[in-house]
């Protein structure tokens, strides 16, 4: 699977490290239907908070804690890197695999039809209120979308 590496700093004191395996996904545009507003990336928002919280928390605390593990006042600067898979046209024979990699497939900057702007926004909005009260505490955000090659 394709990890998604989120680097925090909490006024250069505090660092929270630590990778979510999966394929990332951009946070889709809210819906309106029948009149209701709804959001379709709510499920994997879910399933992404969750994954974070049992792997930050269960190391860290016994129980999850009530407040977000950020206070309101302070800032954050994040660092994300999301690792796409890269096509199979990229391997030799078309089947991936470790040394597989053609000479001619592209470097490691991933000109994929994602935006790695709305990868940035699906993980910002899904830890809302978990590592953090809101995601408006991010002053700064460094995001690259690379390709994976195993």
């Amino acid at each position: 699977g394709n990890l998604t590496t989120i680097t925090s700093s909490v006024s250069n004191v505090h660092q929270i490290h630590f990778k979510v395996r999966g394929n990332p996904r951009p946070l889709r545009r809210h819906r309106t239907a029948r009149g209701f507003m709804y959001n379709p990336s709510s499920k994997y928002q879910a399933s992404f908070r969750e994954v974070v919280q049992e792997m930050i928390w269960n190391e860290t605390y016994s129980e999850t804690p009530a407040q977000p593990l950020v206070p309101e006042k302070h800032q954050l600067a994040m660092r994300l890197v999301f690792h796409m898979k890269r096509p199979k046209l990229h391997f030799v024979a078309n089947k991936p695999g470790p040394g597989r990699l053609r000479p001619t497939a592209p470097g490691r900057l991933a000109p994929t039809r994602t935006d790695v702007d709305n990868l940035a926004k699906f993980v910002l909005d899904s830890l809302n209120g978990l590592l953090y009260a809101d995601d408006r505490q991010v002053a700064s955000i460094h995001a690259t979308k690379i390709y994976d090659n195993e």
